[in-house]
């Protein structure tokens, strides 16, 4: 009687380790099989302006560009041949809408010939606005963003604009304010040109 006891709690424990090992392969099955799925699929719900504009800054490597900036009444004029365009164009990437966040924080007022997102009344994020015309082949044509964050300690707002001719960047500027809580306002415009190769 002793041995059949025995024998029937090794076979209840071997059979309760063979449904934990079962349960515990099938969770981590799950796990690692969603992740993989959800890392890999990306959702597009607005223009793809990240992709883009880096398609545009890898042929624009040899871009001299015609920069004026102006700072609190400053003006300063140069003519630049090594352009780091991603960092020039920094604004510029940071206002793709494309993050999963923003998936629902947008109106979509876009028609032909034109794409137009509006942030919703209610919604925190910085880009209030993205408008871009496109031409004929469905190429930029004109780029506007507007841009404003406030918080306790200061406020900026920032104004982009960015225009095309035949599909390529031509000009782009910043206008651009920031104010500290305890301070006088900041302003600062930048403006480029790109010449021709």
């Amino acid at each position: 009687m002793v041995l059949k006891r025995q024998g029937f709690f090794i076979y209840l424990c071997a059979m309760i380790r063979f449904v934990y090992l079962f349960f515990l392969s099938f969770a981590l099955l799950l796990l690692f099989g969603c992740g993989d799925s959800s890392s890999t699929s990306t959702k597009t719900t607005f223009y793809p302006w990240e992709k883009t504009l880096r398609t545009h800054i890898e042929s624009m490597q040899t871009r001299a560009v015609h920069k004026t900036v102006l700072l609190d009444g400053s003006k300063e004029i140069q003519t630049r041949k090594d352009v780091d365009w991603a960092q020039e164009f920094a604004l510029f990437l940071e206002a793709d809408l494309n993050k999963p966040a923003f998936e629902t924080s947008y109106d979509n007022l876009s028609d032909d010939g034109f794409f137009w997102y509006s942030l919703k009344v209610g919604q925190n994020l910085p880009v209030k606005k993205f408008f871009m015309e496109v031409d004929g082949l469905g190429q930029p044509s004109k780029v506007e963003i507007e841009i404003s964050q406030k918080n306790f300690l200061f406020e900026t707002k920032k104004h982009l604009h960015m225009n095309f001719t035949d599909g390529q960047v031509e000009t782009y500027s910043i206008d651009g304010t920031q104010q500290m809580r305890w301070g006088k306002p900041t302003h600062y415009n930048l403006m480029g040109v790109l010449l021709p190769k």
